[in-house]
């Protein structure tokens, strides 16, 4: 996964990160995240995620994405405009937090909102609008929409866990992530909560009937 690498140094040097991902019809266009108080500290585990980035979305770890998958699944046939258009998106979206007062740390709101803000005295509101956290796309329905998800404390690649390794191990951690599949599940602590996940979470008793019932443990 090409994304992985990038995304994590972006992280943990607090830079702007645009990412652009395509599938056949569809498409999606983000900004990861950044540490909100960078001030408080040199540690990544003292500093707060404003918004997640494109692996937050995930359980499992980033691997090969060309592997035991059909050419739909790769990516790579996609309807002709599709690029282009994510590719425009992107490229507006960094340019809105450029030009944003609080740059890639601005807040992720709808066009009421962001309206409401630039007419406050905050002056928090950009010159070019509002600057979503995600757009999604979808051309068979020639529709977009805005989403916002929060910073994933167990992620693969903009975590504190993830970054402190790093700056620990540094060209040795990132070997062992090519070379271990499962290496960044056991260390974010996603392998711990698949198996939590996969222990029996149904209790099956015999009734006095002798029929069986199910009861579901929360």
């Amino acid at each position: 996964e090409s994304r992985w690498l990038p995304t994590l140094m972006c992280a943990q040097s607090n830079k702007i990160t645009i990412n652009a991902a395509l599938g056949f019809d569809g498409y999606l266009v983000m900004r990861h995240g950044v540490d909100t108080d960078i001030n408080d500290g040199p540690s990544p585990s003292t500093h707060c995620r404003s918004y997640g980035c494109y692996f937050c979305m995930d359980v499992v770890a980033p691997s090969n994405s060309t592997v035991d998958r059909t050419l739909d699944q790769q990516c790579t046939v996609t309807r002709p405009g599709l690029a282009p258009i994510a590719s425009a998106l992107a490229v507006e979206l960094a340019v809105a937090i450029l030009h944003h007062p609080l740059g890639a740390a601005a807040r992720a709101a709808s066009p009421e909102e962001e309206e409401e803000e630039s007419e406050s005295e905050s002056g928090v509101g950009s010159p070019l609008g509002i600057v979503p956290h995600q757009i999604r796309g979808s051309l068979s329905q020639f529709q977009q929409v805005h989403f916002q998800g929060p910073a994933f404390s167990q992620c693969t690649a903009c975590s504190s866990k993830v970054r402190l390794q790093w700056a620990e191990d540094g060209d040795a951690f990132i070997l062992k992530v090519c070379n271990e599949p499962s290496y960044l599940e056991d260390l974010t602590g996603l392998s711990e909560m698949h198996a939590e996940a996969a222990v029996d979470d149904w209790d099956v008793e015999e009734d006095h009937d002798d029929l069986t019932h199910i009861e579901w443990i929360v």
